[in-house]
């Protein structure tokens, strides 16, 4: 092997490198990404349910104030177009959720 062709070989090998030390910047880059994406992803699923729970729990407090207006759960379930069972269920939930304690504790120490 002359001198020439271990230059263009350590040339070959240098370039070589550079570019496994490119395409490993990109693959860091995009895991880094990824997971961002992922953690993002994950948050607004979160508050995503979380819009879901408080959507369910004002609209089941609706019904059962429906049902405290009309003063039967029979009427209520006929206007909603609900079996009346479903109506009660929900009603009955919905004032076992009223009764209990607000999540996080009231307890306020001064």
């Amino acid at each position: 092997m002359g001198a020439s062709e271990r230059v263009a070989a350590l040339r070959r090998a240098r370039e070589r490198q550079a570019r496994i030390e490119a395409a490993t910047t990109r693959t860091i880059k995009a895991q880094a990404s990824l997971d961002r994406a992922v953690e993002a992803k994950a948050l607004a699923i979160e508050r995503y349910d979380e819009r879901v729970a408080d959507a369910e729990a004002m609209c089941a407090a609706e019904i059962a104030e429906l049902a405290r207006v009309c003063r039967s759960a029979e009427a209520a379930a006929e206007i909603l177009g609900w079996p009346v069972r479903e109506l009660r269920r929900v009603v009955k939930s919905e004032r076992e959720r009223s009764s209990q304690p607000p999540a996080g504790g009231s307890d306020v120490d001064s």
